[in-house]
């Protein structure tokens, strides 16, 4: 379904309800889809998408489609998926804590997929292998450059010159993102690891989770926030 389908959908579940939670939660997904429309950022977080039963059981008099519009809330990252090639959904507002927390320090990113991420930072050197080309009906636009390099062959190209390193959604089926933390304590790299993925969830391999030490930032989480099932965080890694 594309993104305007999948938004003439909500609008239609939610006609007639004059509820504001209903109203803010459709209004937020419409800019988020219509900015990533335009190869945009939404500006702010979206709100946590669904309602609770008790909401639900008091307010289907108003709007008689609500459980459905609650199911239907939860497609969202799938959509966002499958037209836009982007996973990890963020706004400029964490954008911005993160720029100010790297403070223009040469940064690499690894597993960039279409390098929404780095589109939006300063002295970012972005890669990624594109593996995931055609995974969920998706395809390699990436919004900034992208040098086609495995995350291991990054690392080794590039982490020597490097202040910090960002893996972003590592995918859970593979232990390559054990092997680049493997790889950068052999190299007793001195840098900052900041990876971006839910913990013993939908990213990263679970020996990558085992094996790994964990700092929750405050500056880098306060904006991140949840808007569906999938708990992800900003984390650096020891």
């Amino acid at each position: 379904m594309s993104w305007q389908e999948y938004l003439q959908e909500l609008r239609r579940l939610s006609k007639g309800s004059s509820q504001r939670e209903v109203l803010e939660q459709v209004s937020a997904v419409e800019k988020t889809l219509k900015a990533y429309g335009e190869r945009k950022l939404p500006r702010h977080p979206l709100p946590k998408l669904g309602f609770s039963e008790e909401f639900i059981m008091d307010h289907l008099l108003d709007c008689a489609n609500l459980l459905e519009l609650d199911s239907r809330l939860n497609d969202l990252r799938q959509t966002v998926i499958e037209n836009f090639g982007i996973w990890h959904i963020f706004s400029e507002d964490w954008l911005d804590d993160l720029a100010l927390h790297l403070n223009g320090r040469k940064t690499l990113q690894l597993m960039s997929g279409n390098a929404v991420l780095s589109a939006g930072l300063a002295n970012v050197t972005a890669t990624d292998s594109f593996d995931w080309s055609k995974q969920d009906v998706t395809r390699p636009d990436p919004w900034t450059k992208v040098e086609n390099l495995d995350a291991t062959s990054a690392v080794e190209k590039y982490a020597d010159v490097m202040d910090v390193i960002i893996m972003e959604w590592a995918p859970d089926t593979s232990e390559d993102d054990w092997e680049v933390l493997q790889k950068l304590r052999t190299m007793c790299w001195p840098g900052e690891f900041i990876v971006i993925g839910e913990k013993n969830g939908a990213t990263n391999s679970e020996k990558f989770w085992d094996e790994c030490r964990l700092e929750e930032p405050e500056d880098l989480n306060q904006r991140h926030e949840r808007f569906d099932f999938i708990d992800d965080r900003v984390y650096l890694v020891r």
